[in-house]
């Protein structure tokens, strides 16, 4: 990828993993770019392995700064514009690689410039001119949403893994049918694009305040899961926390050895309250839900008009989809009170007890399994900044060990509330 100066200094801080100070610095080799920093700030599966994510600092010839955002892959996925750097650890190979030339996500680079955009479009009957792009998702290896605005209108261009396209304009088409306010799909190609069209309203974690105390809200939420168990869907919603809880058991041990008892303890109860759940109680579900998957309408917030993502979709267990909600309202919290907003971190919290209360008063046959649904995604977020390696991450994970442990006493956890990192879900206001 680029080329090392053996004389420069390299500061490799907050250790993810523990051979990164010197494969970063091999996978920069060729191009006259010198590694000074790397800041960890992701971590995800990958195959066998993790996905680990710097921004990397660089230096070139001419003095020239920039941050690179590097990932180092242990999990086998590469292509020709990665790096293979033997782990000096293993004597295997990993890969490195440098935004946007994810392997994964093969068509990424043209969807990042705005003259590739602009060519695009035109090819695909859209034309636009003078395009703004921004990006409003990225999961690397995963999904990378773009929004394009344009003086012809908004659209977002869906990046996925090749395969998924079929199977995600199927959903959307089923979801459409069936009166679920989700962007139709304009356009689509075999190597991962999708182009959709901009729904109306805005993420209802955006509103927050407005929504906290509004039972309304909490009223739309229940019947929009209603109206998604009506889709006429046959596969498998995609696999969640609950079904990878052995992968998140042992991520977070090895990343919090010192409360390696309280964690199996944790996951030994999930384990236990979760078995013999009935396929019988399974339907349609959204399998990845939260407020920044949820759009209202700007002024009734209240009520929702739009909804994301459903490339999740599919037969589960609707309590699942009611703790991710709440677990991401939990985490949301946190990271509002770490940047001093402590009024939307309440509202969260209050929000999170009301979805979790409302769903256990319309379901008290089932309201035992919405601790453990609620707690599993809890300790997959903790598992997630504990691996950082960094003081917020591992801070962030112990809080969400005691937010685990309030899910598992009652329906609703009101949380402690301490400084953390940024949650995926979070909205950026």
């Amino acid at each position: 990828m680029h080329e090392r100066d053996e004389s420069a200094w390299t500061l490799l801080t907050d250790v993810v993993w523990p051979n990164h100070e010197r494969v970063i610095p091999e996978a920069f080799v060729g191009s006259g770019t010198t590694v000074v920093a790397a800041r960890a700030h992701s971590v995800e599966p990958s195959g066998n392995g993790y996905l680990y994510g710097y921004e990397v600092d660089t230096v070139d010839r001419n003095g020239q700064r920039g941050t690179v955002l590097t990932y180092v892959d242990t999990g086998g996925t590469h292509d020709q514009n990665s790096a293979l750097v033997t782990d000096p650890s293993t004597g295997e190979p990993v890969s490195v690689w440098a935004y946007p030339n994810d392997p994964g996500l093969p068509v990424l680079p043209q969807v990042t410039y705005r003259d590739a955009v602009a060519e695009l479009l035109t090819t695909l009957g859209m034309p636009v001119t003078n395009p703004t792009l921004t990006v409003a998702a990225y999961r690397p290896g995963k999904r990378a949403v773009v929004r394009v605005d344009a003086p012809e209108g908004t659209l977002f261009l869906k990046v996925v893994r090749p395969h998924r396209v079929a199977p995600i304009v199927k959903t959307h088409e089923q979801f459409v049918a069936a009166g679920l306010p989700v962007p139709r799909v304009l356009s689509s190609r075999g190597d991962g694009l999708l182009v959709l069209e901009r729904i109306r309203g805005v993420p209802a974690g955006s509103r927050i305040l407005d929504i906290a105390d509004d039972p309304r809200f909490v009223a739309s939420l229940a019947a929009l899961t209603g109206r998604i168990a009506t889709v006429p869907m046959t596969q498998q919603a995609r696999a969640d926390a609950m079904d990878h809880a052995d992968w998140h058991r042992r991520t977070l041990v090895s990343a919090l050895p010192q409360d390696a008892l309280q964690i199996d303890e944790l996951y030994d109860a999930i384990g236990r309250r979760s078995i013999g759940w009935n396929n019988s109680d399974k339907q349609v579900v959204h399998g990845d839900l939260h407020l920044e998957q949820v759009f209202v309408d700007d002024a009734e917030p209240w009520r929702i008009s739009g909804l994301l993502d459903i490339d999740t979709a599919g037969w589960g267990y609707p309590v699942r989809d009611i703790g991710a909600v709440v677990a991401h309202l939990v985490v949301t919290g946190l990271w509002h009170r770490s940047r001093g907003d402590a009024d939307r971190g309440a509202a969260a919290e209050r929000l999170a007890d009301a979805i979790a209360r409302d769903w256990a008063t319309r379901n008290p046959a089932g309201a035992e399994r919405l601790g453990p649904a609620i707690g599993a995604q809890l300790l997959a977020h903790a598992g997630g900044q504990a691996t950082t390696g960094s003081a917020n991450g591992i801070a962030t994970a112990e809080q969400l060990l005691a937010a685990t442990r309030a899910a598992l006493a009652e329906p609703a956890p009101v949380l402690p509330a301490e400084p953390t990192a940024r949650p995926r879900s979070a909205p950026r206001v």
